[in-house]
């Protein structure tokens, strides 16, 4: 019997090798193929891991970048409005002194100063400071994520947010006389007695924004960002160098200077907006003193009649004011809120621009080139 097996063993002996040898190859293989998938395991689970920490350490980076956003707009306003301030010539107009055609003239310059000074102003704090805050938001990050010697110290992020401070003061009165010089070259031939459309409001700001895109002598607002930011900055650090530098390479980005303007015109053109419900607002339908009684309806104002449209459409564009009535008017909707939402304007733009797309992505593209090891 044993001789048989030995002899069938034998016989079949290649076999044997061969079958063991696929088996022991495919164990092997089989061996090798789950170490391979446990480490892929491991690395995408780390890798998801890794993604949603960044995830969450750039949406609390966000919510911090508009908070102060949103602080800082409000403290830019308000000095703003401090420095050009149309209170006071309103009060000297109420007792009707003698020179209340040069406080007209005055007033007139004011309010449109004021309204583009706001318009550049909040453009260029909420560009630079979600540059800032997400640049010193990456380098955070890789501090959390990596060993050694920090990137960035509170010391350092102190002194570098410290930069836009320059902006909110004296930062904002050069802006305010460079746009006040562009403000008269437009809207000082315009007489008050004018009847002026929408159009020609939109074209006054069209105007005034051309005027400081082309200005040779004091530049272009929104390409001298990096003036208001770190020109006045005396730097003896090396890190605060490098940091400062990276900055200004991403201020002068074309990327950067495309969304700045683009949020400038947006913001114009919410301006306007405003102003056409001005228009709206002060037309008046012709008015009868009597009631019409007409085949048992009753028409009223001449136009109405008892169950039709008491908010008829109003081509804005084929209306008109006197320019010397629509000055109040515009300057109640940066003071009072008089605008949709029941807000003003430094408030609807600070709105608007904490919430722009554009923004956000450019604040989420310098985040994740300053957060990459």
């Amino acid at each position: 019997m044993f001789s048989a097996v030995k002899n069938f063993l034998q016989r079949h002996k290649r076999k044997f090798i061969v079958t063991g040898a696929v088996f022991g190859s495919l164990y092997l293989l089989l061996s090798y193929a789950q170490k391979r998938l446990r480490e892929w395991q491991e690395k995408e689970a780390k890798k998801f891991f890794e993604m949603t920490r960044k995830k969450q350490h750039f949406e609390s980076t966000e919510r911090t970048c508009n908070q102060t956003i949103l602080t800082l707009s409000k403290i830019v306003s308000e000095s703003i409005l401090r420095l050009l301030n149309t209170e006071e010539i309103i009060q000297k107009l109420q007792d009707n002194p003698d020179n209340k055609l040069a406080l007209w003239e005055q007033m007139k310059i004011m309010i449109f100063t004021r309204i583009c000074v706001l318009t550049y102003a909040l453009s260029i704090l909420n560009v630079t400071l979600r540059a800032q805050l997400n640049i010193i938001g990456g380098y955070l990050y890789r501090d959390s994520v990596q060993e050694g010697e920090p990137l960035i110290d509170s010391e350092l992020q102190a002194k570098y947010l410290s930069l836009c401070h320059h902006f909110v003061g004296p930062g904002v009165e050069d802006l305010s006389k460079q746009i006040e010089k562009a403000v008269k070259r437009v809207v000082e031939p315009i007489s008050l007695k004018k009847k002026i459309t929408l159009q020609e409001v939109e074209q006054i700001f069209w105007s005034i924004q051309t005027i400081l895109c082309t200005d040779t002598n004091d530049g272009d607002p929104i390409k001298k960002m990096v003036h208001y930011l770190v020109d006045h900055t005396e730097i003896n650090d090396a890190k605060f160098d490098t940091i400062v530098k990276e900055t200004m390479d991403i201020l002068e980005s074309d990327e950067v200077m495309s969304v700045a303007m683009s949020t400038v015109s947006r913001s114009f053109s919410t301006v306007v907006d405003e102003v056409a419900n001005l228009f709206a607002a002060k037309w008046v339908p012709t008015k009868k003193n009597h009631l019409e009684v007409v085949e048992e309806q009753v028409i009223t104002n001449g136009a109405l009649k008892l169950g039709a449209s008491l908010d008829p459409f109003v081509d804005v564009n084929k209306l008109d004011m006197h320019f010397v009535k629509l000055l109040p008017v515009m300057n109640e909707l940066i003071m009072k809120n008089t605008c949709k939402g029941n807000t003003n304007i430094p408030d609807l733009l600070t709105q608007q621009l904490t919430l722009n797309e554009k923004l956000k992505m450019l604040g989420a593209n310098v985040y994740e080139v300053f957060s990459n090891i």
